[in-house]
């Protein structure tokens, strides 16, 4: 028989595998994130008919002769190049752009795959819908912290996130250095009321401000509580009333425009007149008014202001429930230079004051703060042992000599609150994925959660995985081992949200080989219908 024959049915046999992938390609164009395959020839033995010979003395050297015995498929290569990138709008839907796999296990063995057409089922397993193969990857802990051991992403869309109490509260902007002082008016509130110099007087709700003094021999008793809407003209109203209990009830007190209280008395001298807090020095000294004759008149021994500057802060107690710290600032114009007190309001249980609520900060030359950078304020708003826990806040106000929080130039007042660390109790709203893979839970109280990290797998050989079928593939002894890890780190491609890779089968290509490929078997037939016309003519010399 004809080697030709062998030859020729050899190179049927391998086109046709040849034509099988070029089918099965076009057959994927439009698979998600599909790979196309290509198949590569050699040539099998060759017979020798005669040796190669050296040269001789006199002669030169001959090539040997070999006839080919056929051909045979050499390699069916997986072409990884990079598919286009179609958006879809779709959250779950992910694509890699650059080299890596996406990690898929069935809970026996791990498979790896391109195509990211995710979605989450009813225990919230982030799974390939096809098959329910679950997406692998690392999970958050409660603090937002991943961990470090591949496992099924999981996530509770009924989850709550409980409430986190403020303990830390930064600041930046400004205070206007060239800002005049703000005296008090009749409206201003007891409890935001400021000396004379910019220092807090400090009062607090459910404070009582005693009167003291004489009016001709009668003795002036009569007190004010202060309450949340208690305002320097009630402390007038009250003081009058007071005078003219024990006076002819002509007396009169009026707020004047630098905020002192003048008193003006009636038929009768008014003796020692006082108002006092117990145990607050600086409303003793504005209230310590003195001795006014007989239809004469006087004064606080100084002035009051309102604040300069007024900012405040959402905090959050324990129970999630807002609480307002509202700010005041009022500018030292006691002749020391660059000085700014402030005075903080919180709600609280009458008779449980808050403490650390006033505290002075003190600017460089350059307008950077230099003392006065922190403070802690603590105070309870429902009172001890009832309802929410006991807020200790720290308050940042900047880093000294730095301009990274509060400072004093001549500019308009800015400053505002920077962040604080608290929060309400919130549910799960919403999911969101980054390039990194990083899976982000979006609450109702507007808290942003790391609860999980999608990795990325590369290896050394990504030419040498089984193909698995349903766009799986499957480490082989050729591929090397899974080199896991964080997406756009490592050689490993990024991950891209709301987009999946479409197939990389090139049709004009396919086309093309489909011409070569039938050729190719065409002419390996005719080698076979001629190697049958020569035998026929060896087998007719019989007769």
């Amino acid at each position: 028989m004809m080697r030709s024959l062998f030859s020729a049915v050899s190179g049927l046999r391998n086109h046709q595998v040849q034509m099988d992938v070029i089918g099965n390609n076009i057959a994927n164009v439009n698979t998600v994130a599909f790979k196309s395959s290509r198949c590569l020839f050699q040539d099998m033995l060759s017979q020798t008919l005669k040796a190669a010979g050296g040269p001789t003395e006199g002669r030169g050297g001959t090539n040997p002769q070999q006839v080919g015995l056929g051909m045979r498929i050499s390699s069916i290569d997986n072409i990884f190049t990079q598919g286009n990138l179609m958006s879809t709008q779709n959250k779950t839907d992910l694509a890699i752009e650059g080299d890596g796999f996406f990690i898929l296990s069935d809970g026996e063995s791990t498979f790896y795959t391109r195509a990211g057409n995710f979605k989450f089922d009813i225990e919230g397993n982030l799974v390939n819908p096809s098959n329910g193969y679950i997406v692998q990857g690392y999970m958050a802990d409660e603090e937002g912290f991943l961990g470090k051991t591949l496992q099924n992403i999981q996530i509770d869309f009924s989850q709550r996130l409980p409430a986190k109490p403020t303990d830390e509260v930064s600041f930046v902007g400004n205070l206007n250095s060239d800002a005049e002082p703000t005296y008090a008016a009749s409206n201003t509130l007891l409890t935001k009321l400021f000396d004379e110099d910019g220092n807090p007087m400090n009062l607090h709700i459910g404070d009582t401000i005693s009167f003291s003094g004489t009016v001709d021999t009668t003795n002036i008793n009569g007190s004010l509580k202060v309450e949340e809407t208690t305002n320097l003209s009630d402390l007038a109203y009250a003081l009058q009333a007071a005078i003219r209990a024990a006076g002819d009830g002509t007396e009169t007190v009026t707020v004047q425009s630098d905020g002192s209280l003048q008193v003006t008395a009636g038929s009768f001298d008014i003796t020692g007149l006082t108002m006092t807090c117990t145990g607050n020095t600086e409303f003793n000294s504005y209230g310590d008014i003195g001795d006014i004759p007989a239809e004469g008149t006087g004064s606080t021994p100084e002035g009051s202001r309102a604040p300069d500057y007024t900012t405040f802060v959402t905090a959050y107690d324990s129970l999630g429930k807002p609480q307002i710290i509202t700010l005041y600032f009022a500018k030292d114009t006691s002749g020391v230079s660059n000085t700014w007190h402030w005075l903080a309001t919180v709600p609280y249980k009458e008779g449980s004051p808050p403490s650390g609520d006033t505290g002075t900060l003190t600017f460089n030359s350059d307008g950077s703060l230099a003392t006065g950078d922190q403070q802690q304020l603590t105070f309870d708003p429902d009172g001890a042992n009832e309802g929410a826990d006991e807020m200790r806040v720290n308050l940042r106000f900047g880093t000294k000599n730095k301009f990274d929080g509060l400072t004093q130039f001549a500019a308009l007042f800015s400053a505002t609150v920077k962040e604080q660390n608290g929060y309400p109790s919130g549910t799960l709203d919403d999911i969101s994925i980054d390039e990194a893979g990083i899976v982000t839970g979006i609450f109702t109280n507007g808290v942003n959660r790391t609860l999980a990290q999608i990795p990325i797998a590369i290896f050394s050989n990504q030419d040498g995985l089984y193909k698995k079928g349903d766009n799986l593939y499957q480490q082989s002894l050729n591929s090397g081992i899974a080199q896991v890890g964080q997406a756009g780190t490592g050689g490993r491609g990024s991950i891209v949200p709301s987009t999946l890779e479409m197939s990389n089968v090139d049709l004009a290509q396919s086309f093309t080989e489909i011409i070569v490929a039938q050729r190719g078997f065409q002419v390996n037939a005719r080698v076979i219908t001629a190697s049958d016309q020569i035998l026929q003519e060896l087998v007719n010399l019989k007769r």
